[in-house]
């Protein structure tokens, strides 16, 4: 009798802990709540949501007029505080392979910056800017223009996180570096071409 009570137990417990591992995944953007894609799994077109389609787990939905929204529902505000409701959100860790094919692809090292340095996009258009480490470092994309302060992603060591965000609508060349301390005068810089 005690064997049965301890095998309903570790089935209990087993339950809870999957539950918990589920909820908190979903809350993170782990899970695609609304996808028909497997997990990990993208497609051309993006995961679709109730709000949008967005390029990979945690990353902000772009709607049907190629706005990209933020966690508040509301079109993101490329001005705002990095991490905010209003502002662009970065995607879930990824492995590079889940990174979708649209996506402008940047790796960056200390030693040799990133690569590569310099990408174009059109005005106004939803980009989707995809980040890796590729060394044992912390890495920080952030630009320097106040009107896209929003826009950064946050890696560690091979680390690899997406942002989609609107680019500026004003033509023009919109630098950004590594903003961790030291790594921008160590040549982490690049520059976004709008045109």
């Amino acid at each position: 009798m005690e064997n049965k009570k301890q095998i309903y137990l570790w089935i209990v417990v087993g339950a809870v802990v999957a539950l918990i591992v589920i909820y908190f995944a979903i809350r993170s953007g782990g899970l695609p709540s609304t996808s028909n894609a497997p997990v990990g799994t993208q497609t051309n077109q993006g995961i679709p949501t109730a709000s949008g389609t967005v390029a990979a787990p945690g990353s902000s939905p772009v709607n049907s007029q190629g706005q990209v929204l933020a966690p508040s529902g509301q079109v993101a505000n490329n001005s705002a505080v990095p991490g905010s409701a209003t502002a662009p959100s970065q995607s879930s860790p990824l492995t590079s392979t889940d990174v979708p094919a649209s996506a402008i692809k940047l790796t960056v090292a200390t030693a040799g910056g990133f690569s590569p340095s310099t990408f174009t996009v059109k005005p106004g258009a939803a980009v989707t800017l995809s980040l890796t480490g590729t060394d044992d470092q912390t890495h920080v994309l952030r630009f320097d223009d106040a009107s896209l302060q929003a826009v950064a992603i946050g890696i560690g060591p091979g680390m690899t996180r997406v942002i989609t965000f609107n680019a500026p609508t004003t033509a023009g060349d919109y630098s950004f570096r590594d903003d961790v301390p030291g790594h921008a005068q160590a040549g982490d810089i690049g520059k976004m071409i709008v045109q």
